[in-house]
């Protein structure tokens, strides 16, 4: 198969898409295209994904049939639940094309209990601006940022949860220490992504697997 990953790069800030790219085909056996695009197709109403224009966007532009389509934006994206009625924000959804967020990554899963706390009783005494800085650094450890130097590392993970989406229809993984574990809290997400950021056992078989299909 002559299968390949595209990913369509809507964000402005710079990542390290050839190490990204590295990544997909030592554990995947699959080549990827990098395509920066000119104009957004990641449309939303307020925050909530407007998938069937992003998918009307998308055909305009796609490059190659049989591709794992990927696209990253800076773009905040959110679905609506029925089971509670609200928005919830998303680092990533899969479909077509999947779509990750960077700003999601930063924005959905929960910072540790503790920075919510110090946010809480600076803000009470209308101090918090003043005091962010002196807290994100606190917690630096523990979550992911803007501007982060190991977003990277993270949306290797997220781009291998698409892939596995779009080869196997099932992107997540309940082991904690698995890159597909589909995490809610920043911390959970650093222990997936960056220490040790690795697949499972399980997972490390069905790429095995996958890179065997590849190669015929």
């Amino acid at each position: 198969m002559d299968r390949k990953v595209c990913l369509y790069i809507e964000s402005q800030e710079k990542f390290g898409y050839k190490k990204i790219a590295t990544f997909v085909k030592e554990n995947f056996g699959l080549s990827t295209r990098i395509i920066k695009l000119k104009e957004t197709i990641v449309k939303t109403k307020g925050l909530l994904l407007d998938p069937v224009n992003t998918s009307r966007l998308f055909e305009k532009i796609k490059l190659t049939k049989d591709a794992v389509d990927i696209t990253i934006s800076d773009k905040l994206i959110a679905t609506y639940e029925e089971v509670d009625k609200r928005l919830h924000l998303r680092a990533a959804i899969f479909g077509y094309p999947s779509v990750i967020s960077t700003s999601g990554i930063v924005e959905a899963p929960a910072k540790p209990k503790e920075y919510y706390l110090a946010k809480q009783k600076y803000s009470l005494f209308k101090a918090w601006e003043f005091k962010e800085k002196e807290v994100k650094q606190k917690f630096k450890d523990r979550f992911i940022d803007y501007h982060d130097p190991r977003l990277t590392e993270v949306l290797k993970g997220y781009v291998a949860q698409a892939i596995f989406f779009e080869l196997t229809g099932n992107p997540f993984c309940e082991n904690k220490s698995c890159r597909l574990f589909n995490a809610h809290w920043q911390e959970d997400l650093l222990k997936a992504q960056v220490k040790p950021g690795k697949f499972c056992k399980f997972h490390k078989a069905e790429l095995k697997k996958i890179k065997g299909r590849e190669k015929k």
